[in-house]
């Protein structure tokens, strides 16, 4: 895994090679620049596959007319690669960053499609009169890739604080977005949180030559017309042999490493059946790792859990323990690593920090609830056909959510929030199952008045309300948003802020495509008497001979920290602080009226969730480092970087 940055227009060496110093932990083994009179690109790495100097980037075929930057891993290049050598291409690495620039040389933006993995990157074209960079990021949005327009042309990084530290950006708060976050507890792309920075859809590319402006384009899609047949005419058995099949091979390839590999390991059902297929492909012990706090959290430690799971499955296992005031002590470096604020991300950023010590790769068994319908959310919204619903049973399980319930208060949110729910009730309803605050009270706490409230809400976009099947409409919006805005971005960046790679077998685009077009009865299992339906049936099914019972008969949890716990407890102090501090108020972000009532309820035990703390908490101590200071780590001696002279 590395990090990449770069620009096309009036290329700055200097401003780049500060995108790389605040991109260190991306890249601590190699590090390199190239420079000619239009573009300067940059790249740190993270050697993974082939150690040697033949992986240094950036990389040049074509006689020095082609240069690409790249972050991630292919894990069908060595296939991809086989059919370039018969059509005659040589390689000088083992690389899978060769095999991407050989078949951009046959295939141009087209390769695209033949790609199976994580990635984000930059190729650098100068094999016509016109040259043209392509910036193009993965079909999930596994790696992320940021980009703005400055004076200095369009500028790109693998992260925002590595995006900002090249000094071509403002460092202001996008307001919208700020309210988004107050909203969902993330930012959702293609915003970010300062003014003026875009990032990348996943699945998308975008092409830019010198003085023109970018051209954004989507080259896949979860499409039923595609997916669906690809089951049709299959008996239920059928289709559970070919997800274990499919299963197997997505853990299979992205075992491939040339450095220490294992997993993170939860009680749960996804993390298990990756580690259990891993242990088989591999024919030995998986070094796995887990997070817990028994002395807080109760049912929300699953450590006992993991290490039961880890014994059944031979693996080697480790639980690192952690406790409220160790969390509160690192916090705000926790916030700062994350990148922007998020209300998720510390727990992956712990057991990140504990599994480097010993891997430089790990799998996860993210993106299972998304694609085979594991969230409770699935089952209340199964129930939709378009736009047909029972406003009585819908109000109803609203009223039940404590402190989310969506019903608007005056002002300009409630004209289009009103049209949403009349309009798309669906996608009102699967809102409500992911906000932290109901959009008016985001509103209050950012500034009502300051946001565009069309704006506020222009991410339906991502719904296709003709879908029949209310499962596959889900599945949709949950990898859209949800996972790709929230789950993925704070993957990526609390592993990279400990130099690790983290891969995600679930999310093979082979494995997700299948999945995506099997009807909704073998996703969802038919309910026991007064019980919802059960998600995952397929996947449990598939894996029922590896697993041990207790992972799938045990309820659902998710993965996350006594954080309210915490906020009461060891981190109170560190609230207190937080929220009387001068320059934070001063700067005018929230309303702080707003902030302390939130504060003062959710001490009382009035209702309010500890998440709408933690995201106030999490923006501050972020805001103090994006806003007020930037620190970074200076570059190692730059290997082989291309002279500075332009050409």
């Amino acid at each position: 895994m590395c990090g990449i940055a770069g620009i096309i227009g009036r290329p700055d060496l200097e401003a780049v090679q500060s995108m790389m110093d605040a991109m260190s932990t991306r890249g601590p083994d190699d590090y390199g620049i190239h420079v000619d009179s239009q573009v300067v690109l940059g790249h740190r790495r993270l050697s993974i596959l082939d150690l040697s100097m033949a992986g240094h980037q950036p990389m040049s075929r074509a006689g020095g007319r082609l240069w690409i930057v790249y972050n991630g891993e292919i894990y069908n290049f060595k296939s991809l690669r086989r059919q370039l050598e018969g059509r005659g291409h040589r390689f000088d690495s083992r690389t899978d960053t060769e095999v991407i620039l050989a078949l951009y040389e046959e295939m141009g933006i087209e390769c695209l499609a033949q790609l199976r993995g994580m990635f984000a990157f930059a190729i650098w074209d100068r094999r016509e009169a016109t040259p043209v960079l392509l910036l193009a990021r993965d079909h999930f949005g596994i790696k992320p890739l940021v980009y703005a327009t400055t004076p200095r042309g369009l500028e790109f990084a693998s992260d925002l604080p590595g995006l900002v530290a090249g000094g071509g950006v403002p460092r202001r708060i996008d307001r919208t977005a700020l309210a988004q976050y107050l909203m969902h507890g993330h930012v959702v792309f293609p915003r970010t949180m300062i003014e003026g920075v875009s990032m990348l859809p996943p699945a998308h590319s975008l092409t830019i030559r010198p003085g023109e402006a970018p051209r954004i384009r989507p080259y896949w899609r979860l499409d039923v017309e595609r997916c669906e047949p690809l089951s049709r005419r299959e008996t239920y058995g059928d289709q559970t042999a070919r997800v274990r099949f499919l299963l197997e091979e997505a853990a299979r390839s992205q075992m491939a490493s040339d450095v220490p590999l294992g997993a993170f390991l939860s009680g749960g059902i996804d993390s298990a059946g990756i580690v259990a297929l891993m242990t088989r492909a591999a024919g030995r012990p998986i070094h796995t790792f887990s997070i817990g706090f028994p002395q807080t959290g109760g049912a929300l430690d699953e450590s006992v859990d993991a290490e039961l799971t880890a014994r059944h499955l031979g693996a080697v296992h480790q639980a690192v323990q952690v406790s409220g005031t160790e969390v509160a002590k690192i916090l705000p470096d926790i916030a700062v690593a994350l990148g922007q604020p998020t209300v998720d991300g510390v727990n992956m950023y712990l057991v990140s920090s504990a599994a480097r010590r010993d891997l430089t790769v790990a799998l996860t068994g993210v993106g299972g609830d998304e694609l085979f319908a594991g969230y409770p959310s699935f089952a209340r919204l199964a129930r939709y056909r378009h736009q047909l619903f029972r406003a009585r049973q819908r109000i109803g399980w609203l009223k039940r959510l404590p402190g989310r319930r969506m019903f608007p208060g005056p002002g300009s949110i409630n004209r289009p929030w009103t049209r949403l729910e009349k309009d798309r009730p669906l996608v009102s309803d699967y809102m409500a199952c992911r906000m932290v605050r109901r959009p008016a009270q985001a509103l209050r706490v950012a500034g009502d008045g300051k946001v565009d409230p069309e704006a506020f809400f222009a991410y339906v976009d991502s719904d296709e309300p003709g879908l029949a099947d209310p499962v596959r409409r889900v599945t949709l919006l949950e990898s859209r948003l949800y996972l790709a805005a929230q789950i993925l971005r704070d993957t990526d960046a609390a592993s990279m802020a400990h130099s690790l790679e983290i891969r995600v077998p679930l999310l093979d685009v082979d494995l997700a495509e299948y999945v995506y077009g099997l009807p909704q009865d073998a996703k969802l299992a038919p309910a026991s008497t007064g019980a919802a339906p059960a998600g995952k049936r397929i996947l449990i099914d598939a894996l029922r001979d590896v697993l041990p019972e207790w992972t799938w008969r045990k309820p659902k949890r998710g993965f996350t920290l006594p954080f309210g716990e915490w906020l009461r407890g060891p981190m109170r102090g560190l609230v207190d602080d937080i929220l009387i501090d001068p320059g934070f108020r001063g700067d005018g972000l929230l309303d702080e009226i707003e902030v302390q009532r939130e504060w003062r309820t959710f001490l009382a035990g009035q209702g309010t969730h500890w998440s709408v703390v933690w995201t106030t908490l999490m923006l501050k101590l972020w805001w103090y480092d994006a806003l007020r200071r930037r620190s970074s780590t200076p570059a190692p001696a730059a290997r082989n970087v291309e002279s500075p002279k332009l050409t």
